[in-house]
C-alpha cells in the first residue's frame, strides 16, 4: 500500500511529532510504501529513512539525499514555510516569523492553505499514494480534502483544546474536511467523545466511518534497566550541550529576589530550549540513583500539564527527588514556584498563586487555586527537584528505565497517553491523572495489570494533597515487576499498532 502522512511540522519534541515518525517507521518496516510530509528540517538523522526531497512554494523539488536503511522505503517530502509559521501554542523556542493559529488574520490563514495545498498536490502527483493520514484537526484535514486523493483524519488533543475550542473559523474548517473525509481515526474513546461533542449536528455521520486505533511505544528502544545498573545507564549522557545555564538559572533567582516579576517570562529565547541543560550531567551525579524514591516527569512545560500542582504536592514527599524533563515558556514559572517554597519567599507564592495560569503562552487564565493558601514552612525543595531541559528519546531511553516512579499530574485533557506506554516499556510503574485519555489508558490496562494495580494508578486531576497521598502510598519504591514490560511489547509496540492502522486504512482506501 502506498502511504501518505500529513504533518505539518517536525517530527520530534512532541507527542503528535513522535507518534507520525514512529508510525511511518513501523508501516516502513511492514512493507508498505510510506510517503511523510512534513517539516522535519533534519530528515538525514532519521536512519529509517530512505529518501528525502525538499519542495519549494510553487511545487519544485529538490533531492536531499537517498540511500536503503534496510528497514523498507520511507520518503520524507519536506514542506516549505511560508512567511508566517502557525502552531497550536507558542510555549516553545521556534525560528521565524511564529503566530498561534487563533492569532492568524484571514488573509494569512488562506495564503497559508494555498501553499500547503498547492505544494501537497505537486507531491501526490508525482508520487501517487492510495491513502492520505491527516494528522490533527487544524489544518492538515483542510489541505487533504482539496489534494485530490482519499483520506482519513487522525486527531490529537492540542488542536482540539486550543484552537478549535477557542475560534469558531477552525471548527467550521475542521467540521467541513470532517465531511470530505473518507474515515476518522481516534487513537482513544475519550477523543472520539470529544470530537461529537464539537459536532453532534455530525454524530451519526462521523460514527458510520470512524475506527479506533490507539497510539504505540517503541519497545526496542525503551527497556527496564536493573537497579544496580542505573548509574551506567545515566553515565551514557554524558556529553556536551547547549540548553540553559548555571549563570543564566542564577540570574534568574537574583531577580525573583529583587522582586522582579518580569523574569517569569523574559526567558523565552534566552537559551536553546530543544536542549538539556549545559549542566546536565552535574544535575544528574547529585540524584541518589540507589536509594529509591526518585521520580520522572517528561513533556512539554505548559500549565496544562498540571507540574506546578506536583510541585506543591513535593513538600510532603522528601526526601524524593523530582526530575523534570521538558521545555517551554512556564519553565522559569515552575522554577519561581520551586525557589518560593524553598525560600519562603510568601510574596512570590502569593502572585504565582495568584496569576500562575495567566503565566502560560495558553488559553488557561487565572490562579492555580489548587494550592495551600501561604508557604508558612520552607522545604528544600531546590535541592531536590531537578530540571533537565529537553531530552530527545534518543537520550531519554538512558534514563527514563532509571527512576523509580513516572508522575503525569495534567489538569488538561491528554488526547492520548503516550508516556504511559513508554513507562511501560522502561518497567516503570505511571502515575496520571485520572480522567480523559489517560483513564481510557488505564481502562486498557486493567485486564492485565489487575484492578488494585490500576487503581494506585490513578492521580486525583488538580489535587494537591491527594497527589501527595497517592505518591505517599507508592514510594520509595512502587511496584516494578515484568508484567509492565510484557504488556507494552504485546500490547502497544508499534508494530502491533501499525497492523491495527493498515486494516483500518483499506477499510477506507
Amino acid at each position: 500500500m502506498r502511504i501518505g502522512l500529513l504533518h505539518g511540522y517536525e517530527l520530534k519534541g512532541s507527542g503528535s511529532n513522535e507518534y507520525c515518525r514512529y508510525l511511518s517507521r513501523a508501516l516502513a518496516r511492514r512493507g508498505h510504501e510510506v510517503h511523510l510530509l512534513c517539516r522535519e528540517p533534519h530528515p538525514e538523522d532519521l536512519p529509517f529513512v530512505s529518501r528525502a526531497i525538499a519542495w519549494d512554494a510553487v511545487g519544485g523539488a529538490r533531492e536531499l539525499f537517498a540511500r536503503d536503511p534496510g528497514e523498507g522505503t520511507c520518503v520524507v517530502h519536506q514542506l516549505p514555510h511560508g512567511p508566517v509559521r502557525p502552531v497550536y501554542l507558542t510555549d516553545k523556542q521556534r525560528a521565524g516569523d511564529v503566530k498561534a493559529f487563533v492569532d492568524l488574520t484571514d488573509t494569512e490563514l488562506e495564503a497559508y492553505h494555498a501553499l500547503n495545498v498547492a505544494v501537497v498536490r505537486a507531491i501526490v502527483r508525482r508520487h501517487p499514494v492510495d491513502l492520505l493520514h491527516a494528522n490533527h484537526l487544524v489544518w492538515q484535514p483542510s489541505v487533504a480534502a482539496a489534494a485530490g486523493v482519499p483520506f482519513v483524519v487522525y486527531p490529537h488533543g492540542s488542536s482540539i483544546e486550543y484552537v478549535l475550542k477557542a475560534d469558531a473559523r477552525y471548527k467550521r474548517h475542521a467540521g467541513a474536511a470532517l465531511d470530505a473525509a473518507a474515515g476518522l481515526i481516534t487513537g482513544s474513546e475519550e477523543v472520539l467523545q470529544r470530537i461529537l461533542a464539537l459536532y453532534p449536528e455530525r454524530r451519526e455521520a462521523l460514527l458510520g466511518k470512524s475506527a479506533m486505533v490507539g497510539v504505540g511505544v517503541d519497545t526496542s528502544l525503551f527497556a527496564p534497566v536493573a537497579p544496580g545498573a542505573r548509574r551506567a545507564s545515566v553515565a551514557r549522557l554524558a556529553g556536551t550541550y547547549g540548553g540553559k545555564t548555571p549563570e543564566q538559572q542564577e540570574a534568574l533567582l537574583a531577580r525573583l529576589a529583587r522582586g522582579d516579576r518580569d523574569a517569569l517570562t523574559d526567558y523565552h529565547d534566552a537559551y536553546d530550549h530543544g536542549a538539556p541543560d549545559a549542566d546536565l550531567q552535574e544535575k544528574l551525579e547529585k540524584i541518589p540513583w540507589d536509594d529509591g524514591g526518585v521520580c520522572l516527569f517528561v513533556g512539554a512545560l505548559t500549565a496544562g500539564k498540571g507540574v506546578h500542582n506536583l510541585i506543591a504536592a513535593w513538600t510532603s514527599l522528601l526526601p524524593a527527588h523530582l526530575i523534570v524533563v521538558g521545555s517551554g515558556a512556564y519553565r522559569e514559572v515552575l522554577e519561581a514556584l520551586v525557589h518560593a517554597i524553598a525560600t519562603g519567599d510568601q510574596p512570590l507564592y502569593a502572585y504565582l498563586r495568584a496569576h500562575g495560569f495567566d503565566l502560560d503562552r495558553s488559553a488557561l487564565r487565572g490562579g492555580w487555586e489548587a494550592l495551600p493558601d501561604d508557604v508558612s514552612a520552607c522545604a528544600p525543595l531546590a535541592d531536590h527537584v531537578h530540571f533537565l531541559g529537553r531530552l530527545d528519546h534518543d537520550r531519554l531511553r538512558h534514563l527514563f528505565p532509571c527512576v523509580d516512579l513516572a508522575v503525569f499530574p495534567s489538569v488538561v485533557p491528554e488526547a492520548y497517553p503516550l508516556v504511559l506506554m513508554e513507562s511501560l516499556a522502561n518497567g516503570v510503574l505511571p502515575v496520571v491523572s485520572d480522567f480523559s485519555g489517560f483513564r481510557d489508558g488505564l481502562a486498557a490496562l486493567e485486564p492485565r495489570l489487575g484492578e488494585e494495580l490500576v487503581d494506585k494508578m490513578r492521580l486525583p486531576v488538580g489535587d494537591v494533597e491527594g497527589i501527595a497521598v497517592r505518591l505517599r502510598r507508592l514510594l520509595p519504591h512502587p511496584p516494578r515487576g515484568d508484567e509492565l514490560r510484557r504488556v507494552a511489547v504485546e500490547q502497544f509496540d508499534w508494530d502491533v499498532r501499525a497492523g491495527q492502522m493498515l486494516e483500518a486504512y483499506e477499510r477506507f482506501a
